[in-house]
């Protein structure tokens, strides 16, 4: 009997050893990172800066009128899960041109270092959106994405196309507002001249709107109205016809061209014509006269 209760003695213990738990037994913690999750225009400029855009476009022969149907890659380079309207997209042509929108809907949703394509973003575009001015833009011009010029080509339009200096400067001279009347600001042009010397230049452009007296020593245009910044350019472009050009008032003057393309040239209200650098031909910016 003795030798039976050792026997039962020394089970009950080997069985209460089986059932405690060990410190290897301890259960296992988990921890995940939640990713977060921003909307493009919630990002700062340095974040910013870490997505890449490019745009496509392609010839929609299916559609009347020469139109292009313009695809979009994103590649996301931050550590946030980036997000997109995709309906707050906008082609933006000039301060006075009605921009063309996207005509897709939903969340664009790309994870951290990951890349999505959008195909057929806009769909109404033309060529001319391509060879002249032109902004692709999120909300507004405050999320500038890329500039549109070459956006027909082989590498399209990309990001990278910002730090172009030309295009800068052609894009801003293009989208700058106009002041409220451009009689007040050239009457602001004239008169910051001295008095004796406004006259004489008014007096001049009066009689002489397409050029200057060939006697006199130093020339000076004062450019009063579109019409006669048409009428100086078109030598300069080539032109015999000016009434074929058109004038957009820009920042101390007017850009006049046939199609509001590089190949237009600025008239400021003194006179002077500047050809603003092409990058299709490579030619720097220079005075023409």
């Amino acid at each position: 009997m003795l030798k039976k209760m050792v026997v039962f003695s020394l089970l009950a213990l080997t069985m209460a050893g089986c059932g405690s738990p060990s410190a290897n037994d301890k259960p296992k913690s988990t921890s995940s990172v939640e990713i977060a999750s921003k909307y493009y225009h919630q990002l700062d400029k340095k974040e910013q800066s870490k997505v890449f855009f490019t745009f496509k476009a392609v010839a929609d022969d299916s559609q009347d009128g020469g139109k292009y149907i313009v695809d979009m890659k994103v590649r996301n380079g931050t550590k946030s899960q980036l997000k997109f309207d995709l309906s707050k997209f906008i082609l933006s042509t000039s301060n006075t041109g009605t921009p063309i929108k996207s005509v897709k809907h939903g969340d664009l949703t790309i994870a951290p270092m990951r890349t999505k394509t959008v195909t057929g973003l806009f769909d109404s575009a033309t060529a001319a959106n391509f060879n002249g001015v032109g902004e692709f833009c999120y909300l507004s011009r405050d999320f500038l994405l890329a500039y549109s010029y070459g956006a027909d080509k082989a590498v399209g339009a990309t990001t990278d196309n910002l730090k172009v200096a030309s295009l800068i400067a052609q894009n801003k001279a293009a989208t700058k507002k106009p002041s409220a009347s451009a009689v007040s600001t050239q009457s602001q042009a004239a008169t910051s001249a001295p008095a004796s010397e406004a006259s004489q230049q008014v007096s001049q452009a009066s009689t002489q709107p397409t050029q200057q007296s060939q006697a006199s020593s130093a020339p000076v245009h004062v450019v009063n109205s579109a019409e006669q910044a048409k009428q100086i350019a078109a030598p300069f472009l080539n032109v015999y016809d000016a009434s074929g050009l058109r004038a957009t008032p820009v920042d101390d003057g007017w850009q006049v061209g046939p199609q509001m393309t590089y190949a237009d040239v600025i008239v400021h209200y003194n006179g002077r014509v500047f050809s603003p650098a092409n990058p299709a031909t490579g030619q720097p910016d220079h005075w023409l006269n």
